[in-house]
């Protein structure tokens, strides 16, 4: 068989030189005899063919040339990267085993067309520029008017005269060859090759939502690395989900998660989550306090301590008041009025029990029964017996009774606040420790006894201590009083203090964690962190009660870096049905056949290479979808993501699309050294 056509010629090849579709342009052997022949002269002629040759040798030809080249070369580029990663470098793969070897390559046209045509005349001189001008020209026939007639120009004569031009700088360098397509393509004619975005790219592109910034990919990959740091996997889709708020990425994820192919990779991947959530969260609770391996014991030394705490408070608001009512004891009520005062038998009786109780006596003993400070003792007592009296609990209750006692009451401490005035001749020291009291007890005791302490005090138990002080609907604005109880707990018992702590925060993973019927809780690290925090008044209160804490401030900033985490994992989209996206999916990453396409565009050489150039691309990044699933699960591809999305050179988006290819390549389990930031 004389070349690679011969078997689909339906008649003889014509004889060498008669069918040359120039001959009517030949110059007959006696000189010129037409106007076209003395306008143009006749190595501009067989330029012209030789350049028509070549673009239809190089258009039919493309594809079994490219197969070689672009494999040799990939590969080269491929195996240099992966060096640098630190990876093993892939095989090269042999092109002689595959559907390509069938396709004619551009030698195998150019021996069909000599056969076929005759041969062509060596060009020389400036005739090579025309013979490029045409055979770059043809390779961009078929454009449009107006500014892409321009372009297309462009495209047409800058390549082919820096292709000459290169071409005839290294003549006799042995690398001729090598100049000229490397010119052409520096020129722009393999343009459709170098800048039309990679498959893999351009469906990572597709997914991220508008506003995703280069900030945001630094923040997500400060999150995936604390998250390794502390043995968690969060793929670059969670990680910024959490920090921009919104799903981004995640219907990638979740269609590989979905996908056939890609399932039982991603099933790999989140396998581990449940084990590394529960390691994780374990070595946060130790940050918090240590184990107590007697916890129905914490619950009884809390009510103790703040049984304590509340004694404590109100013995620090007598001794600040103290001063003052020792200084009313001196004044004593006039004699008159005190004789007016015992004609009330409820008065009388009031005395009588403060002086016959040694408790209540101990304070006023050697005073005077006409004293400001008797006087004092005698209104408190008037005023307990009004509340027990006004008590519903009270079987023996009686507003009557309640009434009465209490306006007593009042009445007693009027006569010596008026006393402790005429005697000092000025205001009242009795009146201003009244005062006090009552502000300190505002201030400091009573949202103690109405707060969280009132639940814990005296015989409680673990869990309802639990429950006091982190109820599960708090009210607004509680983080104080959560911070001053823990506060004043951690006083008296530090070790129950950050035991309570714990066991709540424990005792809430324990059972969002909790492993389900099917099998360990995917999810356990969301639904917990969402029963601990998931309102902000509750991340408020456990906040104020870790920062009570002994060193407070240093826990709970581990701890809510580790909760940021668990959000994250959260933002991982279930593999329900999405029918829409999966069809739009499959779509972009099938479109038609390569032979189709070269059928479709035979007649438009820029066509077929930008045609071949696209199904290569989807079989190189998209068709294997287990390269993505590296992509999104490589701690090292955040960095790269992030510079590809800020950048807008498109050569640089090329190498960094490389780049994940060669991440894809690799192990998801590999631990690679970090990547340094590229320039945008």
């Amino acid at each position: 068989m004389a070349n690679y056509f011969e078997r689909f010629d339906a008649a003889p090849a014509a004889a060498p030189g008669t069918a040359n579709y120039f001959s009517k342009f030949d110059e007959p052997k006696d000189g010129p005899s037409t106007l076209l022949d003395k306008v143009i002269p006749h190595e501009h002629l067989n330029a012209a063919e030789v350049g028509t040759r070549n673009a239809i040798a190089g258009t039919a030809g493309f594809v079994g040339d490219m197969t070689d080249m672009l494999g040799k070369g990939m590969g080269k580029v491929t195996n240099y990267l992966e060096r640098k990663a630190g990876l093993p470098e892939s095989p090269e793969p042999d092109r002689q085993q595959t559907f390509m070897k069938f396709l004619p390559t551009h030698k195998d046209m150019m021996e069909y067309l000599d056969e076929k045509y005759g041969p062509t005349e060596p060009v020389t001189g400036n005739a090579r520029y025309t013979k490029n001008i045409f055979e770059f020209g043809l390779g961009a026939a078929g454009g449009g008017p107006g500014r892409q007639v321009i372009k297309r120009a462009a495209d047409v004569i800058i390549p082919a005269v820096t292709s000459e031009a290169a071409g005839q700088a290294a003549e006799g360098t042995g690398y001729e060859g090598a100049a000229r397509f490397a010119a052409a393509l520096a020129g722009g004619g393999a343009s459709q090759v170098l800048t039309r975005p990679n498959t893999a790219e351009r469906v990572i592109a597709r997914q991220l939502p508008p506003g995703v910034t280069p900030a945001h990919f630094d923040q997500a990959q400060a999150l995936m690395d604390h998250a390794r740091s502390i043995g968690i996997d969060l793929p670059v889709s969670e990680a910024l989900s959490q920090v921009t708020g919104r799903p981004v990425l995640t219907n990638l994820t979740r269609h590989l998660e979905g996908s056939h192919q890609t399932e039982g990779r991603m099933g790999e991947f989140y396998a581990e989550r449940p084990q590394q959530v529960e390691s994780a969260a374990r070595a946060q609770f130790d940050n918090i306090a240590p184990v107590n391996h007697a916890p129905s014991t914490i619950g009884p030394a809390i009510g103790e301590a703040a049984v304590q705490t509340a004694e404590g408070v109100r013995s620090a608001i007598n001794r600040a008041t103290r001063p003052a009512y020792d200084a009313a004891g001196q004044s004593l009520v006039p004699g008159p009025v005190h004789s007016a005062m015992r004609t009330d038998p409820l008065f009388v009786e009031a005395l009588d029990e403060v002086r016959n109780n040694a408790a209540k006596n101990a304070n006023i003993r050697g005073h005077s029964d006409r004293s400001v400070l008797v006087y004092d003792a005698v209104k408190k007592e008037l005023k307990e017996r009004a509340q027990n009296a006004a008590h519903p609990m009270n079987p023996n209750a009686s507003q009557a009774v309640a009434a009465t006692t209490g306006g007593l009451a009042d009445t007693v401490r009027g006569v010596a606040i008026a006393s402790d005035r005429q005697a000092t001749n000025g205001p009242s020291s009795y009146e201003a420790a009244l005062a006090n009291q009552t502000r300190l007890r505002a201030q400091y005791l009573n949202p103690l006894l109405q707060g969280p302490l009132k639940g814990m005090s005296g015989e409680t138990t673990t869990k309802n201590a639990i429950e006091a002080l982190f109820p599960a609907k708090p009210l607004a604005n509680s983080e104080h009083e959560i911070g001053d109880a823990v506060t004043m707990l951690s006083h008296r018992n530090p070790r129950a203090a950050e035991s309570l702590v714990r066991a709540h925060i424990e005792g809430t993973f324990n059972a969002a964690a909790k492993d389900l019927q099917s099998g360990a809780n995917q999810a356990g690290g969301a639904k917990f962190r969402a029963a601990l925090v998931g309102n902000a008044q509750q991340r408020l209160n456990l906040q104020a009660a870790v920062d009570a804490l002994p060193g407070g401030g240093g826990r709970w900033a581990g701890f809510n870096r580790f909760l940021d985490v668990m959000e994250a994992t959260g933002t991982r989209q279930n593999v329900g049905s999405r029918t829409a996206y999966n069809a739009e999916f499959a779509k972009e990453a099938s479109k038609g056949g390569l032979a189709a396409d070269a059928i479709k565009t035979a007649g438009a050489p820029y066509k077929v290479l930008e045609k071949f150039n696209e199904h290569y691309e989807r079989w190189k990044y998209g068709k294997d979808l287990n390269q993505l699933v590296n992509i999104l699960t490589d701690p090292r591809a955040g960095q790269l993501l992030r510079n590809l999305s800020s950048t807008t050179n498109r050569g640089q988006r090329q190498v960094l699309a490389l780049k994940l290819l060669t991440y894809a390549n690799g192990s998801v389990k590999t631990t690679p050294p970090p990547v340094s930031k590229s320039s945008d």
